[in-house]
């Protein structure tokens, strides 16, 4: 493909990026559950610059977005005549100046003061008569560096297809885009089946014993679901963590940063992936906390998403189902975690019905609002913790002509008590800690016994001292 045919396919991707008009049933339940506060669904990302980038560059790359992926300026429509779910549609009166700020932090300008700004940024709800984003460009961090904080409403898009995005917004040292990202069509239309037996049929006498069968299995195989189903559902049963119950509307955030190198080390180490050492550290991080706070704990309830995007499945949007998964917090050794985290996830992994949460989205969204608020927060509030785990770019990134040195997630709170994010960037993991504070009442503690229990997953990978023979 030529360079101009790919520059075509590039705006094509960008354009598609979020998706159809119409939200899907997992962008509409998290639209309209937000008739609890518990459930608002702000994503903020706090992107770190080596420098600050010029304003007047900055706004016009921004102005520049708008044209290049129609989704960042278009609003929410609630549903309309013979529409059952909300759709994206432009904003005629989008205004730039509301959703693009420039603020200087007072000095000296440290890491602390500026998620300090971030979360306050982030308690702010998002105004839904407008395209649900804003961005602050946040100058005066220690070292002449600079910061954006990013709020995005998870209706847009999760994790995963925000990365997507940036892979082909930011540009690397060179001039290019990232690789693009085809948008994909389903294979058939939705609500459509094909029927296995027609009534057309003058011979379906002659086949009766073929009918009989295969309505047997049919039947089977929807008891054999239904039992998995249970058995997905009760997955992770615990009873939680007896000071991590308290709920509020605030949040804090905190954060860790380790080497992409140590966490592949201390994989091959213990024979896991990436993911099952992040479990397992934060599970050890977790009854850490719990024996200096004097109220330890065997198990914790958590939960995490496992994508289920496809290739050809379009950009942007939510492609997830979550698991609940008891962490085995009273567990000492960090290699028996891992193979917990491992164990269970190759348990759910053969079950049928994975995919049940996906499934049952649908009929949830049709609900009214408020019943299915109730719904979801009397899911995510039994949880001490979400996880979530989201590859992120692999090596260096510029906007606005300046590098991109840090990318710190912070997910929403949507009741639970924890939500700990952590992308890889350019040879990084950037941990986000979004807590309750009526939860997390020791938040410097949490972050450091955390941050230890990562380590000790670490110090698997790390080399052995030899010992020396005496003479």
């Amino acid at each position: 493909m030529n360079q101009s045919k790919s520059n075509r396919h590039d705006r094509r991707a960008l354009r598609a990026w979020g998706g159809e008009a119409e939200m899907g049933a997992a962008e509409a339940m998290l639209w309209r559950t937000e008739v609890d506060p518990r459930l608002r669904s702000t994503m903020t990302s706090v992107f770190v610059f080596d420098r600050a980038p010029e304003w007047d560059r900055f706004r016009r790359d921004h102005e520049w977005l708008i044209q290049a992926v129609p989704r960042f300026g278009q609003r929410v429509a609630g549903p309309g005549l013979g529409r059952t779910s909300p759709r994206w549609v432009t904003a005629s009166d989008f205004d730039l100046g509301y959703h693009l700020r420039h603020v200087q932090l007072p000095a000296p300008g440290t890491e602390r003061q500026l998620f300090d700004l971030a979360q306050a940024l982030a308690m702010t709800p998002l105004d839904k008569a407008r395209p649900p984003w804003e961005g602050t460009l946040v100058e005066g961090l220690t070292r002449g560096r600079a910061a954006y904080v990013m709020k995005l409403h998870h209706a847009v898009s999760d994790g995963l297809g925000v990365v997507q995005l940036m892979s082909q917004l930011l540009t690397t040292d060179g001039p290019r885009l990232g690789a693009a990202v085809s948008s994909g069509q389903p294979a058939s239309a939705p609500g459509r089946r094909n029927h296995a037996i027609s009534t057309a049929d003058s011979g379906w006498l002659s086949d009766l014993p073929g009918l009989l069968e295969r309505g047997a299995n049919a039947a089977q195989h929807a008891l054999d679901y239904a039992t998995s189903a249970a058995r997905v559902l009760a997955a992770g049963s615990a009873p939680g963590s007896p000071i991590l119950r308290r709920r509020s509307a605030s949040m804090r955030f905190d954060a860790i940063e380790i080497a992409l190198d140590d966490f592949k080390a201390a994989a091959r180490a213990c024979e896991g992936s990436v993911n099952d050492v992040l479990l397992a550290g934060l599970t050890g991080g977790w009854r850490r906390y719990h024996e200096v706070m004097g109220v330890p704990v065997d198990r914790m309830p958590i939960g995490f998403p496992v994508s289920v995007r496809k290739p050809g499945d379009p950009v942007g949007g939510n492609r997830f189902t979550a698991l609940r998964y008891a962490a085995p917090v009273g567990e000492t050794d960090p290699v028996a975690r891992v193979r917990n985290v491992q164990q269970f996830l190759r348990t759910m992994r053969d079950e049928a019905a994975l995919d049940i949460m996906v499934r049952l989205m649908p009929a949830m969204a049709r609900l009214p609002a408020a019943f299915a608020a109730r719904l979801a927060v009397s899911v995510t509030s039994s949880l001490d913790a979400q996880v979530s785990n989201v590859p992120g770019l692999a090596g260096p990134s510029h906007l606005s002509g300046v590098r991109i040195t840090h990318c710190w997630p912070f997910g929403p709170l949507p009741g639970c008590a924890m939500m700990i994010t952590m992308v890889s960037h350019d040879g990084r993991c950037c941990i986000g800690i979004t807590s309750d504070p009526a939860a997390v009442i020791d938040p410097e503690l949490m972050t450091e016994s955390l941050r230890e229990g990562l380590q000790e997953m670490m110090a698997l990978g790390k080399p052995k001292p030899s010992r020396k023979r005496g003479r």
